[in-house]
C-alpha cells in the first residue's frame, strides 16, 4: 500500500534509497514564492533507469495528495523539456527550482541549470517562430477589428500575448516564465531596456487582453519590430512587408 507521505518523510525516504539519484522541488514551494498553507509540494524524483518501474510504484502518490510527485529515469530527466519535444512547455518548471538531492556530484544541478536557459542557436530559432506567430495573431486581430468583429478581434488579441512573450524571452535566450511568475521574473531578473520592465510592459498587455486595444497593439508591434531587427530577426518581420502600413497603424 502506498504510504501517505509528508514532504520531510518523502525526502528522508528518497535520501536513503540508493535507486534515487536526485530530487528537485519545483512550483511555488521550490521558488519560495506565492506559497499558501495548502500549496502542493511539486517534486521531480530522478531514479536510475533500471529502477523506474519499481520507483513509480514505491513513490506513487494519490490524486489530491499534498505531494505531487513525477518519477523520472535519469535518461528521461535528461530529456525532460527538451527543445522541440512535447514537454518543452515545462522547461520553466526547472527555473529557480530547488535541487534538494543530488547524488551525482552536481550532475542533477547542472541539468536543471541547463533547462533554465535557451542555447544561443535554438533561442534565435524559437524566437523567430514565436515572433511570426505573434504577428499573425495580431494581424488577425487588427483585420477583425477593421471588419467590426469586436469579440473575434479581442480573442485574437489575447492569443497574441503568449507567442509575444515566448519571442521576447527567447530573444534574450531565456525561457518564457509561466504567467504566475511573469511580474516576479521581470522584477527580479529584468530584461534590458525600459520597454520590457514589469511596470512598463504588463499594463500594455493587460489593456490588450482586456479589450483588444488596437492602438496599443499597433504601438507594441512597432516596438517589437525595432527590437527584433536589433536581435537579427528582421527577416521574420520582413515576411509581413506587404502589410507594414496596416500593422504599424500608419
Amino acid at each position: 500500500m502506498t504510504p501517505t507521505w509528508t514532504y520531510p518523510e518523502f525526502v528522508d525516504a528518497a535520501r536513503s534509497d540508493e535507486r534515487v539519484l536526485g530530487l528537485v522541488l519545483t512550483g511555488s514551494r521550490g521558488r519560495g514564492l506565492f506559497v499558501r498553507q495548502d500549496s502542493d509540494w511539486d517534486v521531480r524524483l530522478v531514479v536510475d533507469d533500471e529502477s523506474l518501474a519499481e520507483c513509480e510504484v514505491r513513490y506513487d502518490t494519490p490524486d489530491g495528495s499534498a505531494l505531487d510527485v513525477a518519477v523520472l529515469s535519469l535518461s528521461g530527466f535528461e530529456q525532460a523539456g527538451a527543445l522541440g519535444s512535447e514537454s518543452e512547455w515545462d522547461r520553466y518548471s526547472y527555473s529557480h527550482s530547488d535541487v534538494v538531492l543530488d547524488k551525482l556530484d552536481g550532475r542533477i544541478a547542472k541539468l536543471v541549470a541547463e533547462k533554465s536557459v535557451l542555447p544561443h542557436g535554438a533561442a534565435l530559432e524559437i524566437a523567430g517562430a514565436a515572433l511570426d506567430a505573434y504577428i499573425n495573431a495580431y494581424f488577425r486581430s487588427a483585420k477583425n477589428a477593421r471588419a467590426g468583429l469586436v469579440v473575434e478581434a479581442h480573442l485574437d488579441a489575447a492569443e497574441s500575448i503568449t507567442p509575444f512573450l515566448a519571442a521576447l524571452f527567447a530573444m534574450y535566450e531565456r525561457v518564457r516564465p509561466f504567467n504566475k511568475y511573469l511580474r516576479w521574473e521581470l522584477d527580479t531578473f529584468p530584461l534590458e531596456g525600459d520597454l520590457w520592465t514589469a511596470d512598463s510592459l504588463l499594463p500594455r498587455l493587460e489593456r490588450i487582453a482586456a479589450d483588444g486595444a488596437i492602438g496599443e497593439q499597433q504601438s507594441l508591434f512597432r516596438d517589437v519590430e525595432a527590437f527584433a531587427r536589433e536581435r537579427g530577426l528582421g527577416h521574420v518581420v520582413d515576411g509581413w512587408e506587404s502589410d507594414f502600413a496596416f500593422l504599424r497603424g500608419a
